[in-house]
């Protein structure tokens, strides 16, 4: 669609309406942003727009009023990759998209290791990364909706940084833009849009959305959602183009059968890798076995893989393990923190308990940095474990806990107690839902 004179509302001034505004004003839009969580409207203020711009999460009266009138409706996702190639950024490059439930942090950071030694720009839940040569161009704090790409545009200029390769990880879909589509898992789903839509539907947006000759990487039973697409490859188990021939011990190898590189043609063959011991495999499963599929897609070698592979050690704050004062850390405090993550987190944990040693678990939320927080029932669950000793409480909201929790506002501040509470070669697993 061309934005270019038309009259454009953007629902949603907190999940990046604001700049989808900014860009559409730019060039030459009439945009105005409307916040639909506070003070919203009356329904007919939409009434005089030519098209609505609204998130794929939200459900409101201002989207209902524009499907009774037929105005169009884009999702945020939509708006931004049509803007994008308007105004004729990332020709050129070569661009991944990363959407999914679980384990796309994982693959996008893998997928900007590879390339880190080209002119590379990466979004993902750890922030806008520039690289150029292996080296830090310009690092910042964005989040993983759709309209933080139109920031790393701006960014990117302001460093006159042309990236050769773009790798977005994107919330709840695709925009469009990506040469590969990777879509890791659907599961576990969840209700959005006050439970009228369901994570699926909005995360299959990446398929929808999908230029052509684009390739889509997705796990062999997701495949079967899929439309035709001209580039699909799988992982998963048997019958998946790319699966794992074996993982155990300190080493793995994933096998990849007739996989359809982005040139057209197709590869057979195997990459092998050692595990650095400094992460939860288990966890990682999935991931690495995307990231490979995805980059074996985009013409990568097996030997560049498996050293990204090799040098692997885990996401910061994703089922990793590590020393801290001389007490074991599992380090699980992330934005996408949930329930079934932080029950792998106990069981991981647990793994690294020596006779006569506690375990301490680090619970809870930063809640004025997360959108979603954890059920207290489900916390309190967790935490009624036989094998912890102690349980250090982060969040001042969380009263239902009764008494015995040591609490505390911060992961920083619980990290302390947690060690005060220990000893060498004691356990500390932490599991805050939070920035990092």
């Amino acid at each position: 669609m061309d934005f270019g004179g038309k009259n454009v509302a953007v629902l949603d001034t907190i999940h990046g309406g604001r700049q989808i505004c900014k860009k559409l004003r730019e060039i030459g839009a009439v945009a105005v942003a409307i916040n639909i969580y506070h003070d919203t409207p009356t329904p007919d203020v939409i009434d005089t727009f030519d098209v609505v711009i609204a998130p794929v999460h939200a459900h409101t009266v201002l989207t209902e009023r524009a499907e009774a009138l037929g105005i169009p409706i884009l999702t945020h996702h939509q708006a931004v990759g049509q803007l994008v190639q308007q105004t004729g950024a990332l020709q050129g490059a070569l661009v991944f998209e990363v959407t999914g439930v679980k384990g796309k942090t994982t693959t996008a950071s893998l997928l900007g290791n590879v390339y880190s030694d080209r002119r590379l720009l990466a979004l993902t839940s750890r922030g806008l990364e520039l690289h150029e040569n292996g080296r830090y161009i310009a690092k910042k704090r964005l989040s993983i909706t759709p309209a933080s790409i139109l920031m790393a545009m701006d960014l990117s200029k302001e460093f006159d940084f042309d990236p050769e390769v773009c790798v977005f990880e994107v919330s709840l879909g695709g925009t469009g833009l990506a040469d590969i589509n990777v879509l890791t898992t659907l599961s576990p789903e969840y209700g959005i849009a006050q439970h009228t839509k369901t994570s699926t539907s909005a995360k299959m947006q990446m398929i929808a959305n999908a230029k052509a000759n684009s390739c889509l990487i997705a796990s062999i039973e997701t495949a079967s959602l899929a439309k035709p697409a001209s580039c699909l490859n799988t992982f998963g188990e048997s019958g998946a183009t790319a699966r794992y021939d074996n993982i155990r011990g300190d080493k793995a190898t994933i096998a990849y059968t007739s996989l359809e590189r982005m040139d057209g043609s197709r590869v057979s063959g195997e990459v092998r890798f050692a595990l650095s011991g400094s992460y939860d495999v288990r966890s990682y499963e999935d991931a690495l076995l995307c990231f490979t599929t995805a980059a074996l897609s985009a013409g990568l070698s097996p030997e560049a893989i498996e050293r990204t592979l090799s040098d692997f050690k885990g996401v910061l704050g994703r089922m990793s393990a590590a020393t801290i004062n001389e007490r074991f850390l599992i380090d699980n405090s992330n934005s996408g923190l949930d329930e079934l993550s932080i029950k792998e987190a106990i069981r991981y944990g647990l793994t690294f308990k020596k006779a006569g040693h506690k375990v301490v678990l680090v619970i809870g939320e930063e809640a004025k940095n997360v959108c979603d927080g954890i059920a207290p029932e489900a916390l309190i669950s967790l935490t009624e474990n036989d094998a912890l000793d102690h349980v250090v409480l982060v969040g001042d909201h969380l009263n239902t806990f009764g008494k015995g929790v040591v609490r505390t506002n911060s992961l920083e501040s619980a990290l302390r107690k947690a060690l005060a509470l220990t000893d060498a070669r004691d356990v500390i697993i932490s599991c805050v839902k939070m920035w990092r």
